[in-house]
This record gives C-alpha cells, sequence and structure tokens, in this order.
C-alpha cells in the first residue's frame, strides 16, 4: 500500500515539474523573435527596417507610477520589469505581464525618465521585439505554433512602430491589440 502511495506521489512530482519546464521554456520564448516561416509572418515589417534612435546605457530611471492611470495598479510588476533597463528600442523597457489564461498585457516605460506609455498592448500569444529595432509584433506566429494558430482575438498578428512616445499600427487594417491608458 506504501508502495502504491509512493508511486502516485512521484508521477505527481514529475507531472508537475514537467509542466513547470514547459511553462518556462514557453515563457522564455515568448519574447524572443523567431524567423519568419509562415506566410503570414513573412508579410509582417521586419525589425532592421525600424532601427532604434538612440541607445541608453546609464541605470534606469525608477518608474513614474503617477505617469499612466494603469501605473498604481501594476506598479510592482512594472517596477521589477524596468530595473532590468532597456530591452527595446534602445531606450526603452518593454514590460509583460498576465492579464488571465492566454492574455498578456504590454508596457512600455523609457528608462531615461521612468514614463509609463500612455497605451498598452493586449495580446494572447505573446510579443516579439529587440533591443536595436522600435518594432514590436504583437500575437506572432511561431514555427512551434500548428499553421491555424493565430492571434485569438483578431487572426492575425499584427506589428507597430514605437515613436517613442506610443504605438502605430503598421500593415492593413484596424486591429484591437491597443487600448488606451487603460489595460483592460
Amino acid at each position: 500500500m506504501v508502495i502504491r502511495y509512493f508511486r502516485l506521489i512521484l508521477a505527481l512530482v514529475l507531472v508537475m515539474c514537467t509542466g513547470e519546464d514547459a511553462m518556462r521554456a514557453d515563457a522564455d520564448t515568448r519574447l524572443r523573435p523567431a524567423p519568419a516561416q509562415s506566410p503570414t509572418a513573412e508579410r509582417l515589417p521586419r525589425f532592421e527596417d525600424y532601427p532604434a534612435n538612440a541607445t541608453f546605457g546609464g541605470p534606469p530611471a525608477p518608474v513614474r507610477i503617477e505617469s499612466a492611470r494603469y501605473g498604481r495598479l501594476y506598479r510592482t510588476r512594472l517596477r521589477d520589469g524596468a530595473s532590468r533597463g532597456p530591452n527595446f528600442a534602445g531606450s526603452f523597457t518593454v514590460v509583460v505581464w498576465g492579464c488571465g489564461s492566454s492574455c498578456q498585457i504590454v508596457s512600455v516605460v523609457d528608462a531615461r525618465t521612468g514614463r509609463l506609455s500612455e497605451q498598452t498592448l493586449r495580446t494572447a500569444n505573446g510579443v516579439q521585439y529587440r533591443v536595436d529595432s522600435r518594432l514590436i509584433i504583437a500575437d506572432p506566429i511561431r514555427p512551434r505554433d500548428p499553421p491555424s494558430s493565430e492571434c485569438a482575438s483578431c487572426g492575425t498578428p499584427a506589428a507597430y512602430v514605437w515613436t517613442g512616445a506610443r504605438f502605430e499600427h503598421v500593415g492593413r487594417g484596424p486591429h484591437p491589440h491597443l487600448s488606451r491608458d487603460r489595460p483592460w
């Protein structure tokens, strides 16, 4: 009887550890650019076409929580993310946090001033961005995704260019990723 319970507990521990590793691996790849391999991804702009205007090498400024209405609500996530320093468009930090199952909120923090972006992006499949580019791709299709896997909210990934103050949609038609200063 004891051996049977031991096997059950061991099986549960293995399942839990495997699940955590899979979630951790997914979180690690969520923010990395993936090569364009699907027809939809090939139509998206390239990171190289939108180079960063300037770089910032000093310590990041403290987040100015009051600079956006959502700042107080997500202050811990914003402070933790921004403390890592610029990871986007040379002198900005993209901070991503979950807002439920298959939902992320994306904010941008200016590393020089600590100001928060007025806009946020709401995604279902993460974002791709680079420190040397002003382009950010919401809900990208990655090679490991099934061929029909696309944005859960609208059916397609979308590209945005960061102007230093706001996101501007690049490409076809309106897109539901953008939200004003309220991330819900």
